[in-house]
């Protein structure tokens, strides 16, 4: 039998079911008598654990106990019947298809890490009944992925050569060295040559003071992509044709790339 003065390991918490998930808590509740040596043999008819379970419920809780075993009083219903309204009373059921539904709308949260997102995917999955479990959760993390390098990886990958760990820890690894390459990269003040930014709009350069290549005012003639294209009017290279002296051509700050084309 199970003796008082053997010690306990653990704390049993106080449950309240407003704030708290019950099958968590039973599932904590019956590891605690697993350390704690308390089963059918060290207590047969239950007692000792039924009165464990009810001190441990707050008084909301416990009234409620009371409400579902009605007629019957509390002390005169054993552990394993309470257990089992509390079961049915707790555990809603479940439609299987409401349950994929969310499973297949579900997508990674912005700053949710790949290992929570798995994590997540999993307990989405539990009242699914998938015939293959590990493919429908390896779709689904690949897919619902936030855009970006990691996502990238995975879809070059081979489906055969991937598993559910795998990915993880794939996109895992793709996501600690980028922050480790923008870290390095900032530490050591990398900038962008201005010779290779995009410029967007007009910079604060004069009417004047246009590209004598292209015509453009963002940027200077030995700078311009267009050096070294042959005008198609004059066939001398320099310029577009809508800077060529020879040809009347109405102004405009936009340059059709499609024409003066001629590379050498």
């Amino acid at each position: 039998m199970f003796s008082n003065s053997k010690p306990f390991f653990g704390n049993i918490t106080t449950f309240n079911h407003q704030h708290q998930d019950w099958v968590t808590y039973k599932s904590r509740l019956q590891q605690w008598f697993v350390a704690n040596d308390i089963d059918g043999e060290s207590d047969k008819g239950g007692l000792k654990r039924r009165a464990i379970l009810l001190s441990a419920f707050d008084e909301s809780t416990y009234q409620l106990a009371s409400n579902l075993v009605f007629p019957k009083t509390l002390d005169a219903v054993s552990y394993v019947e309470i257990v089992r309204v509390l079961d049915v009373h707790f555990t809603p059921k479940r439609c299987g298809f409401a349950e994929r539904h969310h499973f297949y709308a579900a997508s990674q949260r912005p700053g949710e890490s790949h290992a929570q997102w798995a994590a997540r995917l999993r307990g989405l999955a539990s009242h699914c009944s998938f015939k293959n479990l590990e493919e429908a959760l390896l779709d689904k993390f690949v897919m619902g992925m936030l855009p970006g390098t990691e996502k990238e990886k995975l879809f070059a990958m081979e489906i055969g050569e991937l598993s559910m760990a795998k990915a993880v820890d794939l996109a895992e690894g793709v996501r600690c060295a980028r922050m480790a390459t923008t870290a390095a990269g900032t530490a050591e003040g990398v900038s962008v040559d201005p010779l290779f930014k995009m410029t967007k709009g007009r910079t604060n350069r004069s009417d004047g003071d246009k590209c004598s290549v292209c015509g453009r005012k963002n940027h200077k003639s030995s700078e311009c992509r267009f050096v070294n294209y042959r005008c198609k009017k004059c066939n001398n290279k320099g310029h577009l044709h809508r800077m060529c002296k020879k040809v009347n051509y109405v102004d405009s700050d936009e340059v059709n790339e499609g024409d003066d084309v001629l590379a050498d």
